[in-house]
């Protein structure tokens, strides 16, 4: 039996664990970009060949701003899984950026391109708020 469990964080990340994440993230880069790319595709065909009525105009519009808004999202996402992949280099992939603590291996699982543990972005997160409240007053 290990002297660790499976949720153990102090427990050193395996060399198959490590496959596995990087694997999940580039899977997720994968996506990520072949989204993106079909998104281009769509919108090609969807480009408006000669004014339309007023509905169309406005159905366009609602269109690229929504396409806007989800490219916005991809873009970001991607930089953050390449973010993910490249600490894979200095060997610092499962650690929180904030406090150099463990990841939890759950919390990886979900989000393999996380950048901090729980805590630490709970802390972050009511640190956050409790600025917008004095701010507020």
């Amino acid at each position: 039996m290990s002297q660790y469990d499976e949720f153990d964080e102090e427990r050193p990340f395996t060399e198959e664990e490590l496959i596995t994440y990087k694997q999940l993230l580039l899977s997720k880069k994968e996506e990520l970009l072949n989204r993106m790319r079909q998104r281009g595709k769509d919108e090609a065909l969807h480009q408006e060949v000669g004014p339309g009525d007023a509905g169309d105009v406005a159905a366009g519009h609602s269109r690229q701003i929504l396409q806007a808004r989800l490219a916005e999202r991809d873009t970001k996402l991607l930089r953050e899984v390449n973010h993910a992949l490249s600490k894979f280099e200095d060997q610092t992939y499962g650690y929180c950026e904030g406090t150099d603590e463990p990841i939890g291996r759950p919390r990886l699982k979900i989000r393999p391109w996380t950048r901090y543990s729980v805590a630490y972005k709970e802390s972050v997160e009511q640190r956050r708020r409790e600025r917008r409240l004095v701010q507020e007053y």
